[in-house]
């Protein structure tokens, strides 16, 4: 998603990352992209390790005035609702489900030389990866074997 980001909105690699609060800020105008961690499973799979799963990013501009956070994020958000952008997105394997609550995101008082813009994005991947754990391929009931399918 930080590479699509990146070409919507002609910043490079250093103005798109994932969080700052851990290293030093960039030189504004910049986007951060941040996990929220919470995963909904829209449907209950028989393999889970092999499932859809919906997850949430924040994505915040960060500039100088409100004009310019605000224009940034309308710009992004609006690309990002786009059936060819969606349909480009989906290619490498990342469904945009939807565009969530576009909102100023700036903290008053902390830092008013810095504006902030933001929504949250819904996407679903796949869940694709091999447990470790044994799994039953057969079992005996009764002295006949049941295998699975």
């Amino acid at each position: 998603m930080r590479q699509t980001i990146r070409s919507l909105t002609s910043l490079d690699e250093a103005h798109v990352i994932e969080d700052y609060s851990l290293g030093s800020k960039p030189t504004l105008p910049f986007i951060t992209v941040h996990p929220r961690g919470n995963i909904i499973t829209p449907v209950q799979h028989q393999y889970p390790m092999h499932e859809p799963v919906d997850t949430h990013i924040s994505i915040t501009v960060h500039a100088t005035s409100e004009s310019r956070a605000l224009d940034i994020m309308d710009n992004l958000q609006a690309n990002l609702r786009d059936p060819e952008i969606r349909y480009q997105v989906k290619q490498q394997g990342i469904i945009i489900v939807a565009v969530l609550d576009p909102q100023d995101q700036s903290v008053i008082g902390i830092n008013n030389s810095e504006q902030q813009y933001g929504f949250d994005l819904q996407i679903r991947l796949e869940r694709n990866f091999e447990s470790d754990q044994p799994t039953i391929e057969a079992i005996d009931s009764n002295n006949e074997k049941i295998t699975r399918n």
